[in-house]
C-alpha cells in the first residue's frame, strides 16, 4: 500500500496493494466517503506523493511507469505518460520515487541507474495531470532511492548512503557524504529555522556550497532512515551523523529473557544484539557485532550473570550480561556450523550448544582467573538435526543432566561429570519414536509423583517419558492448529497452577496441565503471518515473547480465558465424545460400546453355554483387538505403550498394576492414540515408491515384499505372516471358523497358497484394495 497526505493536511490518498485502486479523502469533512476512487490499469504502484505547492495534484510510480493525477470538485484525471525510449536512445524506467520540482510545473522521477526523468506539462493541457517526458538527466552512478524537495532545492538520496542537493536546473549545490548506515530510504527536514542551533554562532559556521562561488549553503537539520533499520540525525552545519535508532533489519531468531530482571535479549542475522526492559518498553543496552556476524542463538545463565551468544559461523561468545562485553576467555570457535541452541545448567556451571552439524558442544565454568570458562568436548551423537538441548537435575541430588533430542528420534544423555577435555561421553541413547519425528521437549512440571520429560512430535501428539528409564508412560492428543508444534515452554504460575505455551508454524498457544488430551484445554491464535520461529517466557510467566521474520512480539498471559474455554467444552467424557465421528450418539460411539461388551464375551469364550457376567471392565489384553476393530491399527510398539500406560497408571501411588480397563478409559485411549488424520493414501504410495527404489515405478516383487515384511521394521515370522495374509484374503472360510482352520494349516501349504493368490508384482493399489480391503476413496478422505 502507498499512502500520502497533502501539505495543507486536508487530503489523504492511498493506492491499495490488493486491487491497485487509487482512493482520496477529504479528511476534514464530516463525510467519511472518499472524494474519488479509481482502479488503475497499470502495474502495482510503489510510491505516492502530493505536489507540495498544489494539493490537487499527485504523482505515483511503479518500476516501469509514472502516473499523474489531478482532481477538482467534480472530476478526477489520471494520466500515464508515454516513455519514448527511442527518442532518448536509452531505456527509461526502474523508477524509485517521484517528486514535484519546486516553483515549476515539472516533476522528477528518480531511477535505479542514477538518472532522473524530467516530466512537464504537455503543451496546452487542461490540467497538470497531462505531462510528457521532457528530458533525462544523469546525476550519479549509484541508484537513486529517494527524491524529495526542500524549498527551492531538490534532495536526492542514493544507495551509497549519501544525500545530495541540487538547484532547479539540477546542478549540484552540496552533498553530505556517506553515513555508513546503508541505503537511504527517506529524508525528512526539520521545521526549525535554517541552520539553527543552540547558542549564537558566527556566519563562518554555515557550510558553503560545492560551487565555484562557494556561497553559504542554507538548509535545516534533517533525518534519514536507511534499509538497515537505522534512523540518523544530520546537523546541517556538520557532517557528524548521530544515530537516533537502530533496529533489526534481518531475520530475528534468537531471544531469551533474564531470569531475574524484566529484560529480554533479542539477536538477529544483522549482528545486532539488544537488551530491552519489557515493562518500561525501553532499550537497556545494545551491541552491534556487524555484518557477517549473524546471531542465531542466545541464552542467559540461571542467575543472569552471563549471556551466551551463538553465531552463524559456529562461534560462541560468553558476555557479561550487564555490559555485553566478552568476558576473558569467553570466545569459543570449536564448532564450524551454525549454532542452533544454547542452554545453561541449573547451577550455571555448564553451557551446552548444538549446531547444524548435529553436534553437541559442552563448555564448563572454571576457577581459573585467566579463563573463566573452558572447553570440555564435542560429540556427534545424532545423525539428523538436533531439535532440543536441555539440562535437568538428577533425582535426589543436585547433579546436572544434559540431554539432546534429535530428528533421528533419539534421546541422548551425556555423562558430563566424567567427560574430559575433547571427550564428551554419551551415557545412553534411546529411540523414543517409531514413525513420528520429535520436534520439541521440556521438563514436565512436578505435578505428579513421577518425574516426566514432555515430548511433542510431528503427528500432533504429546508423550510423557519417564525421566529415568526414558520409556513412554503416556500418549496424549496435542494441539491441531494448522501445523504441528514447533517448540514448547513451561509456564509456572501462582497457586500451583501450571501451563505450557507452544508455537506452531504461525500460531502461539497455551495448554492447561495436567495433560489429558482434552482439546478444549488448549487455545491458540495467530502470532506471525510469515512464520513463528521461537518463543520464550518471562520468569514470572506473565508474558510470552515470540519472534518471526524481523518482528518480536510480546503477549500477556491470561489463564482465565483458557479455563473459560475448557468449561464451555464440557467435563468428563463430553470433550472426548466430540472427537468421535457423530458424537456421543453417533455410530462410532455405539460401535465402541458394542465392542467393549463383546470383548467381555471373548474373554469368557464365545462358544460357552454357561451364564455370562457383564461388568464395567474388560481385560487389558483386549484393548488392541478393540482398537483394530475400530479401524485403528497400532504397531506392536504402540500396543505396548497403550498397555503400559494403563497397567502402570496407579503404580506410583499404590504400588499395584492395573489389569482391567473401563469404557471411559478405553474412549480416552482411542482418542489420544489414534492417528489425528488417519492414513492418507499418498503415504501408502510413498512407502511403495521408497521400497521399490528409483527404477521400481512403485511396483515391488512379491518375494521382496514378503521378505521386507518379515525382516524390516517390526519383524513378523513366516508362520505369522502366512496367518495374517490368509486371514485378510479369507483363504480358509468365513470369520466364524477360519481361526481354527488356519491354526491347523502347515506353513509350507500356507506359503504355497499365498503364491497362488498374490501376483508376482504388487503395487500400492493392489495391496490396499485386494490385500487390506481398503477403499482408496475412503483413505483419500
Amino acid at each position: 500500500m502507498s499512502l500520502a497526505i497533502s501539505n495543507d493536511a486536508r487530503y489523504v490518498a492511498m493506492i491499495s496493494s490488493l486491487n491497485n485502486e487509487f482512493i482520496i479523502w477529504d479528511w476534514t469533512a464530516e463525510n467519511d466517503e472518499p472524494l474519488f476512487r479509481k482502479e488503475l490499469d497499470a502495474n502495482p504502484q510503489t510510491f505516492l506523493t502530493f505536489n507540495p505547492e498544489n494539493s490537487s495534484e499527485l504523482a505515483s510510480n511503479s518500476l516501469h511507469e509514472v502516473i499523474f493525477y489531478h482532481f477538482d470538485e467534480k472530476n478526477l484525471t489520471v494520466h500515464i505518460p508515454d516513455l519514448p525510449e527511442k527518442d532518448f536512445n536509452k531505456p527509461i524506467g526502474n523508477f524509485s520515487q517521484t517528486a514535484f520540482k519546486p516553483g515549476s510545473t515539472e516533476a522528477l522521477a528518480g531511477s535505479k541507474d542514477g538518472s532522473v526523468t524530467v516530466f512537464d506539462n504537455d503543451g496546452l493541457a487542461e490540467n497538470g495531470a497531462y505531462k510528457r517526458v521532457l528530458k533525462l538527466v544523469k546525476l550519479i552512478d549509484d541508484p537513486i532511492t529517494v527524491v524529495t524537495n526542500f524549498e527551492d532545492l531538490v534532495a536526492v538520496g542514493s544507495k551509497d548512503g549519501a544525500v545530495r542537493f541540487y538547484d532547479s536546473q539540477l546542478r549540484i549545490k552540496n552533498w553530505y557524504g556517506t553515513f555508513d548506515s546503508g541505503c537511504v530510504d527517506s529524508i525528512s527536514f526539520a521545521c526549525n529555522d535554517k541552520n539553527s542551533s543552540e547558542g549564537s554562532e558566527s556566519a563562518q559556521a554555515i557550510p558553503a556550497e560545492s560551487t565555484l562561488t562557494a556561497e553559504p549553503f542554507i538548509v535545516t537539520d534533517f533525518t534519514i532512515s536507511t534499509n538497515e533499520s537505522i534512523i540518523c540525525h544530520v546537523p546541517a552545519k556538520t557532517n557528524k551523523v548521530k544515530k537516533l535508532l537502530q533496529e533489526h533489519d534481518d531475520a530475528v531468531k534468537a531471544i531469551d529473557t533474564h531470569p531475574v530482571s524484566n529484560y529480554i535479549a533479542v539477536g538477529s542475522y544483522c549482528g545486532l544484539l539488544k537488551i530491552w526492559d519489557y515493562i518500561e518498553k525501553s532499550e537497556v543496552n545494545c551491541r552491534a557485532f556487524g555484518l557477517g556476524n549473524e546471531i542465531t542463538a542466545i541464552s542467559y545463565d540461571k542467575i543472569g550473570e552471563f549471556l551466551a551468544v551463538g553465531f552463524y559461523d559456529g562461534t560462541i561468545l560468553i558476555l557479561d550480561s550487564t555490559t555485553l562485553e566478552t568476558i576473558q576467555g569467553g570466545e569459543f570457535s570449536h564448532a564450524k556450523a551454525l549454532i542452533t541452541q544454547l542452554a545453561f545448567s541449573h547451577d550455571s556451571i555448564f553451557l551446552a550448544a548444538t549446531d547444524l552439524d548435529d553436534t553437541t558442544t559442552l563448555i564448563k565454568r572454571t576457577s581459573d582467573s585467566e579463563n573463566e570458562w573452558s572447553y570440555i568436548g564435542r560429540n556427534k551423537a545424532h545423525y539428523k538435526s538436533i531439535v532440543n538441548v536441555i539440562f535437568g537435575i538428577a533425582l535426589d541430588s543436585n547433579v546436572p543432566r544434559l540431554l539432546t533430542l534429535g530428528m533421528d528420534r533419539n534421546l541422548v544423555e551425556y555423562d558430563i561429570l566424567n567427560s574430559t577435555e575433547d571427550n564428551l561421553i554419551v551415557m545412553s541413547t534411546d529411540k523414543i519414536e517409531q514413525s513420528a519425528t520429535p520436534v520439541s521437549c521440556a521438563w514436565y512440571p512436578p505435578i505428579n509423583k513421577e518425574h516426566f520429560l514432555l515430548v511433542a512430535n510431528s503427528e500432533y501428539k504429546y508423550k510423557l517419558l519417564n525421566a529415568t528409564t526414558k520409556r513412554c508412560r503416556k500418549t496424549l492428543l496435542g494441539p491441531t492448529h494448522g501445523s504441528h508444534i514447533q517448540k514448547i515452554v513451561n509456564l509456572g504460575y501462582p497457586e500451583d497452577k501450571h501451563y505450557i505455551a507452544f508455537i506452531t508454524e504461525d500460531k502461539i498457544g497455551m495448554t492447561t496441565l495436567p495433560l489429558d488430551g482434552n482439546p478444549h484445554n488448549t487455545t491458540a491464535l495467530l502470532a506471525h503471518c510469515d512464520g513463528a520461529s521461537n518463543v520464550v517466557a518471562c520468569p514470572h510467566s506473565r508474558f510470552l515473547f515470540t519472534v518471526g521474520g524481523k518482528v518480536c512480539r510480546m503477549w500477556e498471559v491470561n489463564p482465565e480465558v483458557l479455563h473459560a474455554t475448557a468449561a464451555l467444552g464440557g467435563s468428563g467424557l463430553a470433550p472426548f465424545y466430540q472427537l468421535l465421528e457423530g458424537g456421543k450418539e453417533g455410530p462410532l460411539a455405539k460401535e465402541m460400546e458394542e465392542y467393549f461388551y463383546y470383548s467381555q464375551m471373548r474373554s469368557q469364550s464365545v462358544a460357552t453355554t454357561e451364564h455370562r457376567k457383564v461388568g464395567q471392565y474388560v481385560a487389558l489384553e483386549e484393548v488392541p483387538n478393540i482398537m483394530r476393530a475400530l479401524g485403528f491399527y497400532p504397531t506392536e510398539l504402540q500396543v505396548q505403550d497403550m498397555i503400559n500406560e494403563v497397567k502402570f497408571s496407579q503404580y506410583v501411588d499404590t504400588g499395584k498394576t492395573v489389569s482391567e480397563v473401563d469404557l471411559e478409559t478405553l474412549i480416552k485411549l482411542y482418542c489420544n492414540h489414534r492417528p489425528v488424520f488417519g492414513l492418507p493414501l499418498f503415504k501408502v504410495y510413498d512407502a511403495f515408491n521408497t521400497l521399490a527404489g528409483a527404477e521400481g515405478d512403485g511396483r515391488i516383487d512379491r518375494g521382496l515384499l514378503l521378505s521386507l515384511l518379515q525382516n524390516k521394521g517390526e519383524h513378523i515370522s513366516e508362520p505369522e505372516l502366512a496367518e495374517y495374509l490368509a486371514s485378510l484374503l479369507e483363504l480358509y472360510g468365513s470369520a466364524t471358523n477360519k481361526e481354527d482352520k488356519m491354526s491347523s494349516v502347515p506353513p509350507a501349504e500356507a506359503a504355497t497358497t499365498l503364491e497362488k493368490v498374490l501376483p508376482e508384482v504388487i503395487d500400492a493399489d493392489m495391496f490396499t484394495g485386494h490385500v487390506l480391503g481398503f477403499m482408496p476413496a475412503a483413505m483419500a478422505e
